[in-house]
């Protein structure tokens, strides 16, 4: 029984952590039965910005390893997952669908609408 699950990403990495485990969560079900599309709505469209490296750090002697959205996007794509980006959030950042990794689907408001009311379940970041 393949489930039809949206994972709803709404919030940016946050500055202290090398690594968010909103992305590597969805490449877990890739491995599923799974039909998973990825929406990324407010300041989590710059998930998809081309080259969007965090460097790996330090914080309190404790090594963060690099955190790279877009490869992790790149790989969803890959693995046939469509990532859709809330075009209004988009231009509100002040950003170009230029500036997005390829592949990257950039939607309006309805069609976010239309993905989430299709899913059987949504995961909410």
């Amino acid at each position: 029984m393949v489930r039809r699950v949206v994972s709803l990403v709404r919030g940016a990495p946050v500055a202290l952590r090398g690594v968010d485990p909103v992305l590597e969560a969805n490449a877990f079900a890739v491995a599923e039965a799974v039909d998973l599309a990825v929406v990324l709505a407010g300041s989590a469209v710059e998930l998809a910005l081309e080259a969007s490296e965090i460097r790996p750090g330090e914080t309190a002697g404790v090594a963060l390893p690099p955190a790279a959205y877009d490869q992790d996007l790149r790989g969803l794509l890959e693995s046939g997952v469509p990532i859709y980006v809330d075009g209004e959030d988009l231009r509100r950042l002040g950003l170009a669908v230029a500036d997005l990794v390829e592949g990257v689907r950039v939607v309006d408001g309805g069609t976010v609408a239309r993905v989430l009311r299709g899913a059987d379940a949504v995961l909410a970041w």
